[in-house]
């Protein structure tokens, strides 16, 4: 959330106004150079906010850039603890943001979605985990649409291509609009649900530069994970530097088969035709409480698979089948839809 003080504004004056007195309980710098506040330190007693207001830019994840443009060094990510909070006061900020000209770069900014929370609090992110690309397909509609709004704005983050992709030409031959062969199976599947293809935007891994990168993951409210190399996809996480800002990501994270699994902390690779040896990676570590088998097909060797990874840790393996998925709740309550197992020693396929 993004708050600039404009003193002409009417409804600026009522938004300083409203947090006059309020107590920020804790702040976390986000310069890019990783600078400190101004001599300040905030983070011992409290620290009035009013104070603060003189040339400064608040933000949440996410919505940093998402209602007032991009965020400008020296800006600061504010967190007030709601519960001292006024609810007529909280009217009048939910009032602000929803009057001209405060909402300028994004008509589906809904303040409900990006609310200031305790400080403790962890980023609300929903996951799916699911094989295929396909979401307009009528097996999964019903369990994804209550997820996925009208107004909803979506990055593909295409970065699960495989070694021979080398150059911008091989990357516009599978991702390209109008010419890459997974576009449309990307983008057009969010027109069920009432999105236009303007609201789909792809992160380019030759052309864009990080900045751009991270702009696009935080200006959106959908993250869609492409299927292909997670070890790669992971490789090239890091290579960009983004690890930090998708840990903090906050929204809808979607992910297909290579982008399920690194959405784990460790998650295990069975082989197959692109990886002929058993292996361990590690994932964006979003989950850490189970493992998945991608496009499960009962095969013995996935069975082998299954039960060597159990017998690390003992964390239930979801057994995700073509058409199955499941989803990932805030607060970690998992919901399943189409065909999935879970694996662990109560499944009949445990220790053959």
């Amino acid at each position: 959330m993004k708050l600039v003080t404009r003193y002409s504004n009417p409804q600026a004056k009522a938004l300083v106004n409203w947090f006059r007195g309020q107590t920020i309980q804790k702040i976390e710098c986000s310069f890019d150079q990783g600078n400190q506040t101004e001599g300040e330190n905030p983070l011992q007693n409290g620290f009035p906010i009013e104070t603060l207001f003189q040339n400064r830019i608040f933000t949440l994840p996410n919505n940093a850039n998402l209602v007032f443009g991009k965020p400008q060094e020296g800006s600061i990510d504010l967190v007030i603890d709601r519960k001292d909070l006024d609810s007529k006061k909280w009217q009048i900020f939910e009032n602000c943001l929803n009057a001209a000209p405060w909402v300028i770069a994004a008509k589906h900014f809904d303040p409900a979605k990006a609310l200031l929370r305790p400080a403790d609090a962890q980023p609300v992110r929903w996951h799916v985990l699911m094989n295929t690309s396909m979401i307009d397909e009528k097996w999964c509609r019903s369990a994804l649409k209550g997820l996925i709004q009208p107004e909803d704005e979506v990055c593909v983050l295409a970065f699960s291509f495989f070694d021979d992709t080398k150059n911008l030409a091989d990357w516009n031959k599978q991702y390209q609009k109008g010419q890459g062969i997974w576009y449309r199976a990307n983008t057009d599947v969010f027109f069920w649900y009432g999105l236009k293809e303007k609201q789909v935007h792809w992160v380019n891994y030759f052309t864009d530069d990080i900045n751009t990168m991270k702009d696009a993951i935080r200006n959106s409210n959908i993250l869609l994970l492409t299927g292909g190399a997670p070890d790669l996809m992971m490789k090239r996480i890091k290579e960009k530097k983004l690890k930090k800002v998708l840990k903090e990501y906050e929204g809808l994270v979607i992910g297909y088969s290579a982008g399920a699994m690194i959405q784990l902390d460790d998650y295990h690779i069975t082989p197959d035709e692109d990886y002929p040896r058993f292996d361990w990676q590690k994932g964006i570590g979003w989950l850490n409480d189970f493992d998945v088998e991608v496009h499960y097909a009962h095969s013995r060797i996935q069975k082998e698979g299954m039960n060597r990874a159990y017998a690390k840790d003992q964390k239930p393996i979801y057994a995700i089948e073509e058409q199955g998925g499941m989803i990932v709740s805030p607060d970690g309550s998992k919901s399943f839809f189409g065909k999935v197992e879970c694996f662990d020693e109560n499944h009949p396929d445990y220790g053959v």
